[in-house]
């Protein structure tokens, strides 16, 4: 099992990251941190830990990171973790490596998570539905860090991130893996934390610059995007609600 962190300048959170893949009672896992040249001390956190395997250089951005991560991992299954997120238990890899091997006809699965705030404590828990190839064209449903694929997918049949993007590709990765038949699914375990907090990219990036890289994407895959734009703003939001508290509730 390996795990990639892409990181720049993520010195205040990227501790938590480290020893939450550093917790995990899975005895085989390798964690890869690929930094995009940071200059905050995240240099020197990594040389404190002798059990990461790191690389510095500058990149094209998170997905070129991601690439160049995934091609330095030596495990069966990869995973990635941003560097402001964490394992949500010591058991979330073993799990996820169970899961596939449970299910060898799946080539990917993925799980649940919580958002948290910037001290860590929860804020709603998200459950994912079970897998749908059209669901997938309207809204991207299946969370990136949540998610474990086995090393065929990318180191022979090649399905590589595409690094000119900036805020979807793991969203455009999922359809062109998708649309090329590989088999996903849902294991209703809860994987990661995903940490809400205003330096984060998801609360950095404007809209304007979201929504020209999704209409891109659309276009590529002949998606609809009047119908990507409402399923992400409004339905999507929507179902998560409702599977949630059906979880809470026990249902």
């Amino acid at each position: 099992m390996s795990v990639v962190t892409p990181v720049l300048n993520g010195a205040r959170t990227l501790g938590a990251t480290l020893d939450s893949v550093r917790a995990q009672t899975h005895r085989l896992v390798e964690h890869v941190v690929v930094d995009g040249g940071s200059t905050d001390g995240t240099l020197d956190l990594l040389r404190a830990r002798p059990d990461v395997v790191w690389l510095t250089a500058a990149d094209g951005g998170m997905y070129d990171a991601l690439n160049r991560g995934f091609q330095r991992a030596t495990g069966q299954v990869l995973a990635s973790l941003n560097a402001d997120d964490r394992y949500a238990s010591p058991d979330a890899l073993g799990a996820a490596v169970a899961a596939l091997e449970a299910h060898p006809e799946a080539d990917v699965v993925y799980g649940d998570f919580r958002y948290v705030d910037d001290d860590g404590r929860t804020l709603e828990l998200v459950v994912a539905p079970p897998f749908d190839r059209a669901r997938l064209r309207r809204t991207n449903f299946v969370p990136p860090h949540a998610t474990f694929l086995r090393r065929a997918l990318f180191h022979e049949r090649g399905f590589r991130l595409d690094p000119a993007l900036r805020y979807a590709g793991d969203w455009e990765w999922f359809l062109r893996m998708s649309e090329a038949g590989v088999s996903f699914r849902h294991v209703p375990v809860v994987f990661a934390e995903f940490r809400r907090h205003g330096g984060s990219l998801t609360a950095t990036t404007g809209w304007r610059a979201k929504l020209a890289e999704w209409r891109r994407i659309c276009a590529r895959h002949r998606v609809s995007f009047a119908g990507l734009v409402l399923n992400e703003l409004v339905l999507a939001p929507i179902g998560r609600r409702r599977r949630s508290r059906a979880a809470a509730e026990g249902r």
